[in-house]
């Protein structure tokens, strides 16, 4: 993909049990057990996310872009083995070999804040760019990383809530559906693998859109060139979902939120 400019991609994780017993329970033997008590005890707090310092990613989707913003490829990392290890190698040795500017979701706060993280602990070697002043890392310059977030909230001056689905919505595009964040550790618990990669892959496309209504709004390119691109997206999902069988849902979805209101 010598010609891919923009890399959109999502993260699915969930908690390594493991790793969180070692830390924080040494005393406790079991790994589950650990996990079952720092639950309660997030909860006793009113919060249930567990800091991503014991998260490992278990899904990663990306969608590679030419310089005209049209899609090149669609596809699930991690090649022959899903681990988290053989995904994490994937996506550092695609972001060594191209250098694309990474377009993703509050992925300063997560997704590459993880990324760098499995690096540390893999020994993974990324190019020496990465960390300079002006290279991803850095909150204001977008030609190496634009994090739709930082974009849209001002860089932290105005809050929204409802994340990516929200501004999904706001432009008629799914957003979320039957699967949630909250539910990827039951999925995974249960080897619901195809449904996390398939809700992965939904929030990559819906990071794309918001990345072409992002696009219009800052007069780079117009919505006439906006609706092409999403029409040659969906189909690229339809090829996709003939293939392999993502994006049924998501394609349903993207059918009934275009039709037109009848006021009611």
């Amino acid at each position: 993909m010598s010609s891919m400019k923009y890399l959109v991609y999502d993260i699915e994780s969930v908690t390594d049990k493991k790793l969180l017993q070692r830390v924080l329970y040494p005393e406790l033997e079991d790994p589950e057990a650990a996990y079952q008590q720092h639950l309660t005890e997030l909860a006793e707090e009113n919060r249930e996310f567990v800091n991503p310092a014991f998260h490992q990613p278990i899904s990663i989707a990306v969608m590679g872009l030419n310089e005209d913003f049209e899609i090149l490829k669609i596809g699930l990392l991690g090649k022959e083995q899903r681990s988290p290890e053989a995904i994490v190698r994937h996506f550092w040795e695609m972001y060594n070999q191209a250098g694309p500017t990474l377009i993703d979701f509050n992925g300063r706060g997560f997704d590459i804040r993880l990324l760098e993280l499995w690096a540390f602990r893999l020994g993974i070697s990324i190019d020496p760019s990465f960390f300079t002043k002006f290279g991803p890392r850095y909150r204001f310059d977008e030609s190496s990383h634009l994090d739709l977030h930082d974009f849209l909230t001002n860089y932290g001056a105005i809050r929204y809530r409802g994340g990516l689905d929200l501004f999904a919505k706001l432009i008629d595009k799914p957003g979320k559906m039957d699967t949630k964040g909250h539910m990827v550790q039951e999925l995974y618990d249960q080897e619901n693998f195809f449904q996390i990669d398939d809700y992965c892959l939904g929030d990559t496309m819906d990071t794309y859109f918001v990345f072409l209504r992002s696009l219009v709004m800052r007069g780079l390119i117009d919505l006439e060139r906006e609706n092409v691109l999403t029409e040659a997206a969906i189909q690229s999902m339809e090829n996709k979902e003939e293939e392999e069988g993502f994006f049924k849902e998501y394609l349903k979805r993207m059918k009934l939120v275009s039709q037109p209101d009848d006021g009611r």
